[in-house]
């Protein structure tokens, strides 16, 4: 018998407020670490001690009002994630392989509205700051 290793998976649900490249976005999820749930807040706390896959997905009204997913970009990480979107955009899905030695990943968020063009980067875990430029 093939006994394959169990990776757990934790889903996030993202909430965009607005339909510019200002938008506001906002999370809900439990922590694996604590169990403790959050709802709507403007930064999540992504720590975690094991190997875990990590889905952000974009609620009803973020969806129905044109936001998808388009990537996920790396910021100062030496070893950055590498996202997977899923069918429409409307989720993107990261392998956090957790390393001792490299605990955080620092990355932002890539989105596009199809409904005005408008495109935004979103750093979940450092209060949704975009970067300059």
């Amino acid at each position: 018998m093939d006994h394959k290793k169990v990776v757990p998976q934790r889903v996030i649900t993202v909430s965009v407020v607005g339909i510019e490249h200002d938008a506001h976005v906002f999370y809900s999820y439990t922590s694996p670490v604590t169990g403790k749930t959050f709802f709507n807040v403007p930064v999540c706390d992504i720590s975690i001690d094991q190997e875990t896959y990590t889905m952000y997905v974009l609620d009803f009204a973020a969806s129905m009002n044109g936001w998808t997913f388009t990537g996920m970009e790396p910021r100062d990480d030496v070893r950055p994630l590498i996202p997977v979107l899923a069918a429409n955009s409307l989720s993107i899905t990261t392998l956090n392989p957790y390393d001792r030695d490299f605990p955080r990943h620092a990355y932002y968020l890539e989105y596009c509205n199809t409904l005005t063009g408008k495109k935004m980067k979103h750093d979940p875990q450092e209060n949704n700051v975009p970067p300059p430029g």
